[in-house]
């Protein structure tokens, strides 16, 4: 095994486009346009999802509004990666702090969540800095009765990939995100059906490491790649490995979360993913990435595995429930579990768990000791996973050494992460 250095979706409802002219008012004013892409990434009685992508196809700007107006009373009730206001039927949009220039062709997405009764349909026209994004907005799939029956208590599946012949397969993929050029490096389940709705998984590197060396699980090889949840998994799970840059998750203004953003809209576009079960794990800096996913992405990702994690990739909301297993060696010297044990707190309160002092094992003994916390919120569990040892993910009980193959913490993830079902 190598070194772990020492940092170390009604199924997808609607994909509306809105195809954009470029106006220009004069030789000496901009040119400005813009293209912006809605889509329902979950719906269910009562509520649903979804994601906004606008695209620049004028001059760069700086500082952007978007506008629309709804047609059935929808109201947005959370939003992320922008400011977003309603009064009555009309929404307006405006850029955060980190993400207000868009240059001459790049992209800048936003996402949030919604109420609706009677029916969903969508938004007809949006408009960017008062310029209207010329073209119409068509749904892939006619609306649909509300159902009568008893709502679901989670959306139903399936996201936009499923039923297409999928041009991804294993492999480096590279997109644009924010201007720059990121990559990751996808895992497709063997024997994979694009009518069957995938778990998905984004395993991050640690600092110095890479993509790479998660894929291919270092020198213990498949057993321990993506931190051991290909083998657990076994062909039932989507796997991405993301690249940092700079070999780590400064997540500066919020970039590798929008890097996450962009792999997801990517990636399930074309795969067939259940966007329900959404999960992130990492060590060390990819631990503190997947925090950072569980606090600003509540409503994207289901849970998250920290493995011997800080707050080093920031925390942007954090006040809503995510499941969160926190997995921590007592004498890590890198990363300390007091910073560990301050990550597991934040959810345990967030997540309306009881606060208690759990077990932890002794210097020396060369064992783990996990302590599922009780009265958490229905279906947001905290689970703290805390073991004799330093700075590493793969403990094994009764030695100092750590091991893909032999380590327990992979089994410990999957199960954490398995006890989710989508419906």
């Amino acid at each position: 095994m190598r070194h772990l250095g020492p940092l170390k979706a009604a199924a997808l409802a609607a994909v509306l486009a809105a195809t954009g002219i470029a106006v220009a008012t004069g030789p000496a004013q901009a040119a400005t346009g813009c293209s912006v892409r809605y889509t329902v990434t979950s719906q269910w009685q009562g509520g649903f999802g979804a994601d906004v992508a606008v695209t620049n196809l004028g001059d760069p700007v700086h500082g952007w509004t978007l506008t629309w107006a709804y047609g059935a009373g929808q109201q947005i009730t959370q939003a992320w990666n922008a400011t977003v206001t309603q009064s009555g039927s009309q929404v307006t949009a405006r850029n955060a702090s980190y993400n207000g220039t868009i240059a001459t062709g790049a992209t800048v997405s936003f996402g949030f969540n919604g109420s609706w009764t009677g029916s969903n349909p969508a938004p007809t026209g949006f408009a960017v800095n008062g310029v209207t994004c010329g073209g119409g907005t068509t749904p892939t799939t006619p609306p649909t009765t509300p159902p009568t029956t008893t709502p679901p208590t989670t959306p139903p599946t399936g996201s936009g990939g499923c039923g297409r012949t999928p041009t991804l397969a294993d492999g480096t993929h590279t997109i644009s995100s924010g201007g720059k050029s990121r990559s990751f490096i996808l895992r497709v389940p063997r024997g994979y059906n694009n009518s069957t709705p995938y778990r998905i998984i984004f395993a991050f590197h640690w600092r110095g490491g890479s993509a790479t060396d998660v894929s291919s699980g270092g020198t213990s090889g498949a057993a321990w790649s993506y931190y051991g949840q290909q083998e657990q998994s076994n062909n039932t799970a989507i796997l991405v490995a993301p690249q940092g840059l700079n070999a780590g998750w400064a997540n500066s203004g919020g970039e590798d979360v929008t890097f996450v953003d962009d792999m997801i809209r990517r990636i399930e576009s074309d795969l067939c993913v259940n966007p329900k079960l959404r999960f992130a794990t990492g060590f060390s800096y990819g631990g503190g990435m997947s925090y950072a996913l569980a606090c600003a992405r509540p409503a994207v990702f289901r849970a998250v595995a920290v493995f011997s994690g800080a707050q080093i990739s920031g925390c942007s909301g954090g006040t809503q429930p995510v499941a969160y297993l926190g997995i921590h060696g007592i004498s890590d010297t890198v990363l300390s579990i007091a910073q560990g044990r301050a990550l597991r707190d934040k959810f345990v309160a967030t997540n309306g768990c009881t606060p208690q002092n759990p077990r932890e094992p002794a210097a020396g003994s060369r064992t783990h000791i996990t302590t599922a916390y009780a009265g958490c919120r229905a279906g947001h569990p905290v689970v703290w996973a805390a073991f004799d040892g330093g700075h590493l993910p793969g403990h094994v009980d009764g030695t100092t050494a750590e091991s893909g193959v032999t380590t327990w913490t992979k089994g410990e993830v999957w199960k954490f992460f398995s006890q989710f079902q989508g419906a």
